[in-house]
């Protein structure tokens, strides 16, 4: 396990939506921080190395699954999402599983942290399929259906991996040896 920094974060209130759009474009796009914008609140969060490092190695488990069990995805990374007036910001990692969409189908968001906009919160007038958190040590997945998020046992667009798993090497120090025993239990 790596050792915990402190991420910074910042909740500012009574933000408009052209306030936010304003602090984005002030920011510019090759910003360090991440954004979110709900309900007239806006979250400025600079990430931690731990807070990269385990959505990073969520992210690799994901990708080298896809691989192996020939999944097509689409790496968004933290593209932002939004919806004019209602929300915009970046998660953490974000994925498409369909070839041609352009809107996010999983996203990671990594909360080392309390406080802040609720995740969920976030996404549900977005109404991302599958929100990943990982949060004291251990991940939930987050299923939207009927206009809300369940959580869920296992995952619905990857229902053969593993969570259990993910959890297991998501805090793992070496990427590259998360991944090398990751792949070897897959592979039973």
């Amino acid at each position: 396990m790596m050792p915990v920094l402190d991420e910074q974060r910042v909740v500012l209130s009574d933000v408009s939506w052209e306030g936010y759009l304003q602090i984005e474009q002030i920011l510019g796009e090759g910003r360090t921080v991440r954004l979110k914008y709900c309900d007239n609140e806006l979250e400025i969060m600079s990430p931690s190395r731990r807070h990269e490092h385990l959505k990073s190695n969520i992210g690799c488990m994901i990708e080298l699954y896809c691989r192996r069990e020939k999944i097509f995805f689409q790496t968004e990374g933290s593209a932002t999402l939004r919806r004019e007036g209602k929300r915009g910001g970046e998660p953490d990692e974000s994925y498409i599983f369909t070839k041609g969409s352009t809107e996010a189908e999983l996203v990671i968001e990594a909360a080392l942290t309390s406080g802040g906009i609720d995740k969920l919160a976030f996404y549900r007038p977005l109404a991302v399929p599958e929100v990943w958190i990982w949060q004291e040590d251990s991940l939930s997945v987050w299923i939207y259906e009927n206009g809300d998020y369940d959580l869920a046992k296992s995952s619905q667009l990857l229902p053969g991996l593993d969570l259990r798993l993910v959890e297991k090497y998501a805090d793992h120090p070496y990427t590259s040896e998360a991944l090398d025993r990751f792949e070897a239990e897959i592979e039973g």
